[in-house]
Protein backbone atom coordinates (compact mmCIF):
# COMPACT_ATOMS: atom_id res chain seq x y z
CA UNK A 1 0.00 0.00 0.00
CA UNK A 2 1.18 3.43 -0.69
CA UNK A 3 1.26 6.15 1.89
CA UNK A 4 -1.19 8.93 1.32
CA UNK A 5 -0.70 12.63 1.76
CA UNK A 6 -2.58 12.65 5.10
CA UNK A 7 -0.32 10.11 6.79
CA UNK A 8 2.76 12.32 6.98
CA UNK A 9 4.07 12.20 10.58
CA UNK A 10 6.66 14.97 10.33
CA UNK A 11 5.70 18.05 12.26
CA UNK A 12 7.35 21.27 13.32
CA UNK A 13 7.78 21.94 17.07
CA UNK A 14 7.96 25.66 17.79
CA UNK A 15 10.39 26.00 20.75
CA UNK A 16 10.77 29.80 20.63
CA UNK A 17 7.93 30.56 23.13
CA UNK A 18 9.27 27.96 25.59
CA UNK A 19 12.78 29.37 25.38
CA UNK A 20 11.39 32.88 25.91
CA UNK A 21 9.55 31.74 29.04
CA UNK A 22 12.65 30.10 30.47
CA UNK A 23 14.75 33.20 29.73
CA UNK A 24 12.32 35.41 31.64
CA UNK A 25 12.05 32.88 34.48
CA UNK A 26 15.85 32.58 34.89
CA UNK A 27 16.29 36.36 34.86
CA UNK A 28 13.56 36.76 37.50
CA UNK A 29 15.09 34.08 39.74
CA UNK A 30 18.56 35.65 39.51
CA UNK A 31 17.24 39.10 40.41
CA UNK A 32 15.14 37.85 43.33
CA UNK A 33 18.00 35.72 44.70
CA UNK A 34 20.12 38.83 45.27
CA UNK A 35 17.61 40.02 47.88
CA UNK A 36 17.81 36.74 49.79
CA UNK A 37 21.52 36.84 50.56
CA UNK A 38 21.51 38.98 53.72
CA UNK A 39 24.51 37.33 55.32
CA UNK A 40 25.17 34.76 57.98
CA UNK A 41 23.79 35.12 61.47
CA UNK A 42 25.90 33.47 64.09
CA UNK A 43 23.32 31.59 66.10
CA UNK A 44 23.72 28.67 68.45
CA UNK A 45 22.09 25.39 67.53
CA UNK A 46 22.17 22.41 69.82
CA UNK A 47 23.70 19.37 68.21
CA UNK A 48 22.12 15.94 68.51
CA UNK A 49 24.15 13.24 70.16
CA UNK A 50 23.86 9.68 71.28
CA UNK A 51 24.43 10.39 74.96
CA UNK A 52 22.70 12.96 77.13
CA UNK A 53 24.89 15.61 78.68
CA UNK A 54 25.48 15.66 82.42
CA UNK A 55 25.90 19.44 82.43
CA UNK A 56 23.63 21.47 84.67
CA UNK A 57 21.68 24.37 83.21
CA UNK A 58 23.12 27.82 83.92
CA UNK A 59 21.85 29.58 87.04
CA UNK A 60 20.58 32.55 85.04
CA UNK A 61 19.27 33.21 81.55
CA UNK A 62 20.28 36.40 79.78
CA UNK A 63 18.16 38.15 77.17
CA UNK A 64 19.15 41.31 75.34
CA UNK A 65 16.33 43.21 73.65
CA UNK A 66 16.98 45.93 71.08
CA UNK A 67 14.27 48.59 71.28
CA UNK A 68 13.30 51.02 68.50
CA UNK A 69 14.32 54.08 70.55
CA UNK A 70 17.91 52.72 70.46
CA UNK A 71 17.80 51.51 74.04
CA UNK A 72 18.99 48.09 75.13
CA UNK A 73 17.06 46.08 77.72
CA UNK A 74 19.02 43.40 79.55
CA UNK A 75 16.69 40.86 81.18
CA UNK A 76 18.09 38.39 83.71
CA UNK A 77 15.97 35.46 84.94
CA UNK A 78 16.80 32.53 87.19
CA UNK A 79 18.56 32.84 90.55
CA UNK A 80 18.53 36.60 90.08
CA UNK A 81 15.69 38.42 88.33
CA UNK A 82 15.99 41.96 87.08
CA UNK A 83 15.62 44.15 84.01
CA UNK A 84 18.04 46.91 83.19
CA UNK A 85 17.43 49.41 80.40
CA UNK A 86 20.48 51.04 78.87
CA UNK A 87 19.34 54.23 77.16
CA UNK A 88 20.95 55.63 74.04
CA UNK A 89 23.77 58.14 74.34
CA UNK A 90 23.99 60.87 71.69
CA UNK A 91 21.62 58.93 69.46
CA UNK A 92 23.83 55.82 69.50
CA UNK A 93 23.45 52.39 71.11
CA UNK A 94 24.98 52.28 74.59
CA UNK A 95 27.47 49.47 73.96
CA UNK A 96 29.88 50.71 76.66
CA UNK A 97 27.39 50.17 79.49
CA UNK A 98 26.27 46.89 77.91
CA UNK A 99 29.84 45.58 78.01
CA UNK A 100 30.19 46.67 81.65
CA UNK A 101 26.92 44.95 82.64
CA UNK A 102 27.90 41.73 80.87
CA UNK A 103 31.32 41.76 82.57
CA UNK A 104 29.67 42.12 85.99
CA UNK A 105 27.31 39.22 85.28
CA UNK A 106 30.15 37.10 83.96
CA UNK A 107 32.15 37.66 87.16
CA UNK A 108 29.17 36.81 89.33
CA UNK A 109 28.07 33.80 87.23
CA UNK A 110 31.15 32.48 85.33
CA UNK A 111 29.30 29.39 84.03
CA UNK A 112 26.94 31.53 81.93
CA UNK A 113 28.21 31.58 78.36
CA UNK A 114 25.09 32.34 76.28
CA UNK A 115 22.74 35.22 75.70
CA UNK A 116 19.52 35.44 73.69
CA UNK A 117 19.22 38.41 71.36
CA UNK A 118 15.79 39.83 70.49
CA UNK A 119 15.02 42.85 68.34
CA UNK A 120 11.92 44.73 67.31
CA UNK A 121 10.95 44.52 63.64
CA UNK A 122 11.99 48.10 62.92
CA UNK A 123 15.62 47.57 63.99
CA UNK A 124 18.03 47.69 61.02
CA UNK A 125 19.97 44.51 60.27
CA UNK A 126 23.34 46.28 60.60
CA UNK A 127 22.50 47.27 64.19
CA UNK A 128 21.66 43.66 65.07
CA UNK A 129 24.97 42.45 63.64
CA UNK A 130 26.92 45.22 65.43
CA UNK A 131 25.22 44.29 68.72
CA UNK A 132 26.11 40.64 68.14
CA UNK A 133 29.76 41.58 67.58
CA UNK A 134 29.91 43.66 70.77
CA UNK A 135 28.10 41.01 72.82
CA UNK A 136 30.27 38.17 71.51
CA UNK A 137 33.30 39.63 73.26
CA UNK A 138 31.72 38.77 76.63
CA UNK A 139 29.28 35.97 75.77
CA UNK A 140 30.60 33.48 73.18
CA UNK A 141 27.19 31.95 72.35
CA UNK A 142 24.48 34.18 70.93
CA UNK A 143 21.03 32.73 70.41
CA UNK A 144 18.45 34.49 68.26
CA UNK A 145 14.90 34.78 69.47
CA UNK A 146 11.79 36.78 68.72
CA UNK A 147 12.50 37.31 65.03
Amino acid sequence: MSAGAGSDQDFYLNLAPIIDCFTVLIAFMLMSASFLSIGILDAGISAGGAKASEAKPPPINLTLELMKNQSLRLVVTGKTNFKRTLTAQNGEWNYKNLTEELQKLKKKFPQVKAITLKAENSIPYKDIVKTMDVTKEEMPAILLGGF
